[in-house]
């Protein structure tokens, strides 16, 4: 037998294993150090991977690449979502996915491949008008499940949607699209509002809302290594 079908007969008997051991992710770990993926152009081999794909009405959609430390911290991966995503809100006038209305709230769903040699993390952004109305809550459902699939099962069932909870009496989270300091909603109808000059990412209404807003943009604006606006007249 040729040497390199050996990893390929490997792999196959190991996978085979796995159906009835339930040890896929420990035959997973084993398998990245002997068949190791080539390194995409944006990818460093000494550090995590991130990727967020962000979703708008219409096909719209915002590719961000970034690079965290590889230390085998998975916490650090699940959480990224948390000092990244309003740099994304703001980034565009954001509509809602699911509907086309002016978008205000986003939901997140990460999947993480930690086995492989260097570990990569993709998180799906999705933009929307209201959490509490039943279109949104259905197509973040069906959203999910087709993920879900198209990742084997990784990603496992949706939650409950009565789990999400209710938006407080009152309360109206910013636009899309607004200042990412100030986050007023007439800041989203500006005609040439301030960019990032750095990560070409967040916007903001005026250099002193950008000076302002630095000591937390900075973490995200230091690790980002490119931003792809999609299907954006």
């Amino acid at each position: 037998m040729p040497l390199s079908f050996i990893p390929l007969l490997f792999l196959f008997l190991a996978l085979l294993y796995s159906l009835f051991s339930g040890r896929l992710s420990r035959i997973l770990r084993i398998m990245a150090g002997i068949l190791k993926l080539p390194l995409k152009e944006w990818e460093r081999a000494d550090k995590l991977n991130v990727e967020l794909v962000g979703y708008g009405y219409g096909g719209k959609r915002v590719i961000l690449r970034f690079h965290l430390p590889k230390d085998g911290n998975v916490g650090r991966g699940q959480l990224s979502p948390s000092f990244m995503t309003r740099d994304v809100k703001h980034a565009k006038k954001w509509t809602c996915e699911f509907c086309g209305a002016p978008a205000r709230q986003t939901h997140v769903q990460n999947l993480s491949w930690d086995h492989l040699d260097p570990p990569r993390h993709v998180i799906y952004c999705h933009f929307v008008c209201d959490m509490d109305k039943e279109h949104v809550r259905k197509g973040l459902a069906a959203t999910h499940n087709l993920l879900n699939m198209l990742n084997t099962g990784r990603m496992g069932p949706m939650p409950p949607l009565d789990t999400f909870g209710k938006r407080p009496p009152g309360v109206s989270y910013p636009l899309g699209g607004s200042c990412a300091c100030c986050e007023r909603d007439d800041t989203a109808n500006k005609d040439s509002p301030k960019r990032c000059s750095k990560c070409k990412l967040t916007r903001y209404c005026s250099v002193s809302c950008q000076k302002k807003d630095w000591p937390r943009h900075k973490v995200a604006c230091g690790v980002i290594h490119s931003v792809r606006f999609e299907n954006w007249e």
